[in-house]
């Protein structure tokens, strides 16, 4: 928000933050997400992909049905006393209100809940990682005012945890097969605690370096057009 108004704006950093925001853009991290899920936990991977789902329906409708309405905070591009102040990428101002901030909930819930899953340290710093540069990208763009972001943060947070907690119930009622790692050629270095194979989650990371990748080379080359 302050270096919004300061006017540290650059062509590379409206068109970098304009794709981050964008949920499309992730979709390929995504698809490799549940891929990892269908691999490595066949007996459980509709019950992780239906959580998932509704991890992305609760902190989505709690945030932009319930509580914004209910605060009715109107967003920084909508306020008459600081949206003069602000510069805009394409004119984009957001809906009416803007707290609490549905993509730092998302984002953050599902870091919380695949990290809590995976249990592996290179895969939970990138997640979180990954949620603050979504979170950031709006009080850059003008969206949200900080508080907006830092409460859907501890929102998605608390649904991400809440949503784990509700797996680990639910997999109880599920036939459990031979674990991975006795598997033939596998061994403990080869999986995470949590029974995940390290191999599969960094392709996931991969995924996730290639979209950021592809996006600050876009932002280099949309440098030239303006």
């Amino acid at each position: 928000m302050f270096l919004n108004m300061s006017g540290h704006h650059t062509s590379f950093m409206d068109f970098f933050m304009w794709m981050t925001t964008q949920t499309f853009i992730w979709l390929p991290a995504f698809l490799t997400f549940f891929y990892v899920i269908v691999k490595d936990k066949k007996r459980e991977a509709l019950l992780i992909i239906g959580i998932t789902i509704l991890l992305f329906v609760l902190c989505d409708q709690i945030s932009s049905s319930i509580i914004k309405p209910l605060v009715g905070r109107l967003r920084p591009g909508r306020d008459p006393l600081v949206m003069d102040l602000l510069q805009y990428v394409n004119d984009y101002r957001g809906g009416k209100f803007g707290f609490l901030s549905s993509h730092a909930a998302n984002s953050f819930g599902f870091a919380m809940f695949s990290s809590l899953l995976f249990r592996y340290r290179w895969y939970t710093i990138a997640a979180f990682l990954w949620a603050a540069l979504c979170s950031y990208s709006r009080l850059y763009l003008g969206v949200h005012f900080p508080l907006d972001i830092i409460s859907g943060m501890l929102l998605g947070i608390l649904i991400g945890w809440l949503c784990y907690r509700l797996y680990g119930k639910a997999k109880q009622f599920i036939p459990q097969g031979n674990s991975i790692f006795s598997q033939k050629n596998t061994t403990l270095a080869n999986c995470t605690k949590s029974d995940f194979s390290i191999k599969n989650i960094r392709l996931l990371l991969y995924s996730l370096g290639v979209i950021l990748f592809c996006i600050v080379y876009a932002a280099f080359q949309a440098r030239k057009f303006f």
